[in-house]
């Protein structure tokens, strides 16, 4: 007999975002599996799975009673019961991006006497001194302080009594691994990664010495591409790369954009960088391909505190097997993962970055492209991924 589960998560708006939930699914319906999804509507717009059944809660806006309260947990619940029968899975699953829909998880499972399996791919911890909570209250300043610092005090308190309840808990990260495992031991590291039938090496010649980054650019990243720019201005000053050959290609959001012209200006190198908006997700693997050097930006752990920071992109990076240069080493788990799969570099130095930009540089003059050697990149695959939660599923089951 097929194997039911209840997949409890956040608003899905695939195929940007939801990856990790969306290739899951895929995969234990290909290999037996009977899945239904819960979740709320992103901004009211309907997501018809062709994956499977799926129930999306009318957006809930009502704001102070949701984050002081809990009230939208237990609307999400009610909702849920009222459209499948709970009690008929082998297994329930919640997808978190920090808090929703925990709380409704917890309750369901308990009820109706079934497993529960909490994946975790963000927590406030991770923000170290950072602000990871902008939205505002009321817009008064001293009054959003308290709200936040409640709001916070409250949900990951509520949220560590669901993971000492869950049967198992799942993350993305060693650092979030060791942290979670406080409150679970029980608790396993999944990586993120890339949809191998998307993210593969292919040659492409390109007419330009390309270094690319695509991505959200956030507020603490403003001393990461210094580095960047730094090399490439000695390097073109002492004649070691042609001005003519460079181009560097920033695809962000706006806030992104001022900041990479500002800097491009201020390094005398606005001739050969461009500011885009983002490109269009089907679009990307090939803009990948095409390109020499791929960015990934990151801060180091002892200046903001941030921890176990690994995005998307740079297993995307992995896949179509591209330099990557991170920018600047985050010194923890990116790096290491960089160095365990022969990724490229995670700098600190700028005598670093001009080494790196260099070897590759020369290598694109020879070639008209540029290959990154990676290693191991299989275990950081979506489909090996989703084997994984397989496996732990059927052992919690058991």
């Amino acid at each position: 007999m097929n194997k039911r589960i209840l997949i409890l998560c956040e608003a899905i708006a695939p195929p940007a975002y939801s990856p990790r939930i969306i290739t899951l699914v895929e995969w234990l319906q290909a290999n037996g599996w009977n899945c239904e999804i819960a979740t709320e509507r992103d901004n009211d717009t309907v997501w018809n799975s062709t994956a499977c059944k799926t129930h999306q809660m009318p957006t809930y806006r009502h704001l102070v009673a949701d984050k002081l309260l809990g009230a939208k947990e237990k609307a999400f619940a009610k909702y849920i019961q009222q459209h499948t029968d709970v009690a008929s899975f082998d297994l329930i699953f919640c997808g978190s991006y920090y808090y929703f829909p925990l709380q409704a998880a917890k309750y369901l499972a308990k009820k109706y006497q079934l497993p529960l399996v909490v994946d975790l791919r963000d927590i406030t911890e991770q923000w170290g001194k950072l602000d990871y909570y902008t939205r505002r209250f009321t817009g008064i300043r001293y009054i959003d302080s308290i709200a936040k610092g409640l709001y916070t005090y409250i949900n990951t308190l509520n949220r560590n009594r669901v993971l000492r309840n869950a049967t198992a808990v799942t993350t993305v990260s060693p650092w979030h691994q060791h942290t979670l495992a406080l409150y679970n031991p029980n608790t396993h590291l999944i990586y993120n990664g890339y949809d191998a039938n998307t993210f593969y090496p292919k040659t492409v010649i390109s007419n330009a010495f390309d270094i690319t980054f695509i991505g959200k650019y956030y507020s603490h990243y403003q001393d990461c591409p210094k580095l960047l720019f730094m090399a490439l201005q000695s390097l073109i000053d002492t004649n070691q790369i042609t001005i003519d050959d460079v181009e560097v290609h920033f695809y962000t959001n706006t806030v992104g954009q001022k900041a990479f012209a500002k800097l491009a200006k201020e390094y005398a190198l606005d001739n050969i960088v461009q500011v885009h908006d983002y490109i269009p997700r089907s679009e990307i693997v090939d803009r990948m391909h095409r390109s020499s050097i791929m960015l990934v930006l990151t801060t180091p752990i002892g200046q903001y505190g941030t921890h176990g920071m690994m995005g998307t992109k740079f297993y995307e990076i992995l896949g179509v097997e591209k330099p990557c240069l991170c920018l600047n080493s985050d010194e923890e788990c990116l790096a290491d993962a960089i160095e365990n799969t022969h990724a490229g570099l995670a700098a600190t130095k700028v005598e670093d970055v001009k080494a790196f930009i260099l070897d590759k540089y020369q290598e694109w003059k020879e070639n008209g492209y540029t290959h990154q050697a990676v290693i191991d990149k299989e275990q950081y695959t979506r489909q090996h991924e989703a084997k994984q939660f397989e496996q732990l599923f059927l052992q919690c089951i058991k």
